[in-house]
């Protein structure tokens, strides 16, 4: 009795011992990702902000009104939006300044970083708008001219809330109005254009220069040679020219002298009206998108304008 007595308290201290174990376990696995929440959540809301106010130009209710707006931008567009003011840009340029920002904060959606940085540089006193991905085909340089000109036109008033609410309102109408009529990249590192989405067309290289001018010196020769076989008639010379010997011996020639009188001249003038390609100065046409790379090997494209 006292034996069966023992076993059942041991057995029942083993069912306490591994209930206890479970409960450890479950204690241990809720404080790890309890404790791993926190920094994804941190990294997260890193993510989310998309307005840096590196100039102090925004007070704290502007700042959070831009970031809500420019949060409810990216959803109507689609793609990545970024707004940054800076004091000091540590010597760089806007431009560089811009895609460097962009890049390297890892902004962008997609696999071509679609996306766009507004730039209030007041360190080069100088307003700047930096594109990437499906964003370059949404602004062509026509369109970015004529954002910058309407943002400059705040920045000078000293109204830097106006200004980037004006460039995302634009931005969203021109994404709406679709791509322009005859839009096109020019890339200048790579001496090339893309028309289209995404249809490329590069230039002619020397090589295939020739090998077109022999395929077509080829053809035409053939065909010249051709011609010349079938005009030439070589089995009906020798009776051509028994019938032309007896033709001219019975003919004679008689030439007569004749003058040309002239009755009056006249001469007509007309203006040839050159069409100038549309555009807002500076060579640019309507649907022109000019690309760079930046410092990270990345394609941009953008502009900007003093203030």
């Amino acid at each position: 009795m006292g034996a069966k007595s023992a076993a059942v308290k041991e057995r029942a201290a083993g069912r306490e011992a591994a209930v206890f174990g479970v409960w450890v376990f479950l204690l241990a696995a809720g404080l790890l990702l309890w404790g791993t929440a926190f920094p994804a959540r941190a990294e997260e809301g890193s993510l989310v902000q998309r307005v840096y106010d590196q100039a102090g130009l925004f007070s704290r209710e502007e700042e959070e009104e831009l970031e809500a707006e420019i949060q409810r931008l990216q959803e109507k567009l689609g793609m990545d939006a970024v707004l940054v003011t800076v004091e000091d840009t540590g010597g760089k340029p806007a431009a560089e300044y811009a895609d460097g920002f962009f890049d390297d904060n890892g902004f962008g959606t997609g696999e071509d970083r679609s996306g766009i940085l507004y730039l209030m540089d007041m360190d080069n006193r100088e307003l700047y708008i930096s594109k990437s991905g499906k964003m370059v085909w949404a602004l062509t340089d026509e369109r970015v001219d004529s954002m910058l000109e309407s943002g400059t036109a705040y920045m000078g008033q000293g109204d830097y809330p106006g200004c980037a609410y004006k460039l995302f309102s634009d931005t969203l109408r021109y994404q709406e109005e679709g791509i322009a009529d005859r839009q096109y990249q020019a890339g200048q590192d790579a001496g090339e254009a893309v028309f289209g989405r995404g249809k490329r067309h590069r230039r002619i290289r020397w090589y295939e220069v020739i090998l077109a001018a022999g395929a077509a010196a080829f053809c035409a020769g053939g065909v010249c040679r051709k011609v010349r076989r079938e005009y030439a008639m070589e089995e009906e010379q020798g009776r051509a020219a028994n019938y032309y010997m007896a033709y001219r011996a019975d003919t004679g020639f008689c030439f007569q002298s004749r003058e040309d009188a002239l009755v009056r001249s006249h001469i007509a003038r007309q203006v040839i009206v050159q069409n100038t390609p549309r555009g807002t100065g500076g060579g640019k046409s309507a649907g022109r998108s000019a690309t760079h790379r930046s410092g990270s090997g990345r394609i941009h494209g953008g502009g900007g304008r003093k203030f």
